[in-house]
């Protein structure tokens, strides 16, 4: 008896799969574009975790006790970089995920930005597979836009566009 192996799935399908779903990306508010890509390369703008329009996280992480809500900001960080990715040139052009850099609204005394980071890193991991291995930085910062508690960027490399 042979098996046939199970048909690769697309980064949208394994975020279904997590139970999560890209949210509408949302649109530069200054001039700067969400993503810019030339030629491999892509840049992804800072994300922020926005939920229906709205700064879903807010305020800086004080102690080690609220790391845990700092990666669940990352992580929906990391979900609209991947909807401005998919919304700019397709998921299934992601050759390779560069370097993911974390900000992180911090409090005097905390110190783990690296653990807030993790959000992000393991979302895009999971959803990119190996092409979402990456390089990282976790900074920590007194304030961030719309005083959100976690903003990411992105640097991709890409597969070359069908013609």
């Amino acid at each position: 008896m042979s098996t046939t192996p199970a048909p690769p799935t697309t980064p949208v399908q394994r975020l279904a799969d997590l139970g999560h779903a890209l949210p509408q990306p949302a649109a530069g508010a200054y001039a700067y574009d969400p993503v810019l890509v030339r030629g491999d390369l892509a840049h992804v703008s800072g994300q922020i975790p926005r939920r229906d329009g709205e700064v879903a996280f807010t305020g800086p992480v004080r102690a080690d006790a609220e790391a845990a809500r700092g990666r669940e900001a990352a992580e929906l960080c990391a979900l609209h970089a991947l909807a401005q990715i998919e919304h700019a040139v397709g998921l299934d052009r992601v050759a390779q995920l560069l370097k993911l850099q974390v900000y992180v609204a911090s409090g005097p005394d905390f110190v783990d930005q690296p653990a807030v980071a993790e959000g992000a890193s393991r979302l895009l991991r999971a959803a990119l597979g190996e092409a979402g291995r990456h390089a990282r930085t976790a900074i920590g910062v007194p304030r961030l836009p719309k005083n959100a508690t976690v903003e990411i960027d992105l640097e991709l490399a890409l597969h070359p566009a069908a013609h």
